[in-house]
């Protein structure tokens, strides 16, 4: 029987199931591609600084106290100069005798506070008054002549120096600061004294991050402004975690002491030779290591976290910002760094500073929408107000 010849089917005609295609399967989703990323330099050398670290505490020392101004500004333009960002270096333009001023303004507001009340009552809440009346202020100035003194590209940074609202962040700080210190002068019974301690620890997560959001929302880089994204709950959990960090390496201290003294106190029983003043002085020792225990089993985590946080949640214009510091690396560092300059009586110290300040900086990363020389091209200088332009000249660095 011969086959029949297969033919088309006919317009209209729905084509056999074998025959009908396949429909295509659905496209896989694809994610976006990263967005370009700029990682910070820093060239420094601890050889190099140390030269200019060993000058910095003659002169001061010789000084008594005076050419500290003059080191700071060599100290960070050494630091600035050696951070590179997209090949540029920073700078920093700051004026010693502007330093000065805000540094004996500072020693002259700490004299005060420390011995005030030892004068009396009145003149005790007179310093706080002050401190809280001006303190606004002169942290307004400091952040101001701060960053109108770096510059990055050829233009510098500024800060935006609105006076009322340094006094609606930071006047509730100071207050609730020093509400102990102040309900205490007047007397207040010791239970009060108690609630308002609890409320500012409680308290306290809040003020760092009012303070943090202050400073990065008011940055600027030419004609381009900062902002920030709130972070509260976030540093109130860094807080909480840092407590129970804290809680357990003082714990762990704790025990170590407990046992430094059970030696000291075997020590002068079976052998005699330890008397009551090398008891006191293994209780210090012991104190001071659960003190040096619990920092450092809590200082890297907190100090890690809070600046991923920070940065993390700070933009300028369109750029943003992200740091890879970790805490174990940190703590790691700051061992050895403390180590080191124990051993060699302090002379280590600005290897130390370099190494710290090499592993901070080569862990931050400017994330922009595009490559970071496009993303600053429109950058302008802005125009700069006489009172802001003033801060060059008269502004203050009181070390806020």
């Amino acid at each position: 029987m011969a086959e029949e010849e297969s033919q088309p089917p006919a317009p209209g005609a729905t084509a056999p199931a074998s025959l009908q295609a396949e429909p295509p399967p659905p496209a896989e989703p694809v994610a976006p591609p990263p967005l370009p990323s700029s990682r910070v330099q820093f060239s420094g050398r601890g050889g190099e600084y140390f030269r200019i670290w060993v000058v910095n505490l003659l002169l001061t020392l010789l000084s008594f106290g005076i050419y500290s101004a003059w080191a700071k500004v060599r100290k960070t333009r050494y630091f600035y100069q050696n951070t590179q960002l997209d090949g540029h270096a920073f700078d920093y333009h700051g004026r010693p005798l502007a330093i000065l001023r805000g540094r004996m303004l500072a020693v002259v507001l700490l004299v005060a506070y420390s011995w005030s009340f030892d004068i009396s009552r009145t003149v005790g809440l007179v310093t706080i008054a002050v401190l809280c009346l001006a303190g606004p202020w002169l942290f307004m100035k400091a952040q101001q002549f701060r960053f109108r003194n770096s510059s990055w590209r050829g233009l510098r940074f500024g800060f935006d120096a609105n006076l009322a609202a340094a006094y609606r962040t930071l006047l509730p700080l100071l207050l609730i600061w020093f509400s102990g210190t102040i309900l205490g002068a007047l007397l207040v019974p010791m239970t009060v004294l108690g609630v308002v301690g609890i409320a500012t620890g409680l308290l306290l997560p809040l003020m760092h991050h009012a303070l943090k959001r202050y400073q990065h929302a008011r940055i600027s880089y030419g004609n381009v402004a900062a902002t920030f994204k709130p972070a509260l709950g976030r540093f109130y959990f860094v807080y909480f975690k840092g407590l129970l960090l804290l809680f357990v390496t003082a714990a762990i201290g704790s025990f170590a002491a407990l046992g430094v003294m059970w030696v000291a106190n075997l020590l002068r029983r079976t052998f005699g030779f330890a008397g009551q003043g090398d008891t006191q002085l293994a209780a210090m020792v012991a104190a001071g290591g659960v003190g040096l225990i619990a920092y450092l089993g809590v200082w890297p985590y907190f100090s890690t976290r809070l600046q991923q946080i920070v940065w993390g949640n700070s933009h300028l214009g369109s750029v943003g910002f992200e740091t890879r510091i970790r805490a174990w690396p940190l703590l790691l560092l700051v061992l050895k760094c403390v180590s080191l300059t124990v051993i060699t009586l302090g002379l280590y110290w600005p290897y130390a500073a370099v190494a710290l300040a090499r592993y901070r900086i080569a862990n931050m990363e400017v994330i922009a929408p595009a490559a970071l020389n496009d993303a600053v091209t429109g950058v302008s200088a802005r125009t700069v107000a006489a009172g802001e332009g003033a801060a060059d000249v008269f502004g203050l660095d009181v070390g806020l």
